[in-house]
């Protein structure tokens, strides 16, 4: 009898988790992100703002550099398209084929290499505009912007990534030398 209600305990105990683990799973959102709330993008909004004036003081931005910051600005901020853009659902991914995912891919490739290729653009005209001092302030801030971007943000996903963090596994102490 002590050996049933030993097992009847762990089995109640484990149900219990199991349960407590499902809820938990139900609650998660289904699907792909939503759209940011006009709440969420004034936030950000926000915060780009103060983001973009604490350069522009870093940077010490004069009356004749001006309008080159204003164009910068307009060139490098990210455009929100007025209606999202369709994603294709599970199911109709899963009826393409390799091939045609393949071309999918390498459209959206296409489309963010064209984004990044204006950034780049953009962000040499205005660097031609700044003095060697105001150049040198730039590559320290635009440094530690791709560190943090790298290290914390879409790319690295908090693992960490770069020289900080010591060779990689394709470098070896002979590599370094």
């Amino acid at each position: 009898m002590l050996k049933f209600k030993k097992h009847l305990i762990t089995g109640l105990a484990a149900a219990g988790i199991a349960i407590t683990a499902l809820s938990a799973y139900a609650e998660m959102p289904a699907g792909p992100r939503a759209a940011p709330t006009p709440e969420q993008q004034a936030k950000y909004e926000q915060h780009r703002a103060k983001r973009e004036a604490e350069f522009h003081t870093k940077l010490g931005i004069t009356a004749n550099q001006e309008a080159a910051w204003q164009t910068f600005l307009g060139k490098i901020r990210p455009v929100r398209p007025a209606t999202p853009s369709t994603r294709l659902s599970r199911e109709d991914w899963k009826k393409m084929s390799t091939p045609d995912r393949l071309d999918h891919e390498m459209a959206f490739m296409k489309k963010a290499e064209a984004r990044m290729s204006d950034r780049i653009a953009a962000t040499k005209e205005f660097y031609a505009v700044l003095s060697p001092t105001q150049q040198k302030t730039f590559d320290e801030v635009f440094r530690h912007m791709q560190e943090r971007r790298f290290k914390h943000g879409r790319f690295g996903h908090g693992r960490g990534h770069g020289p900080e963090q010591g060779p990689g596994p394709a470098q070896g102490p002979a590599a370094a030398k």
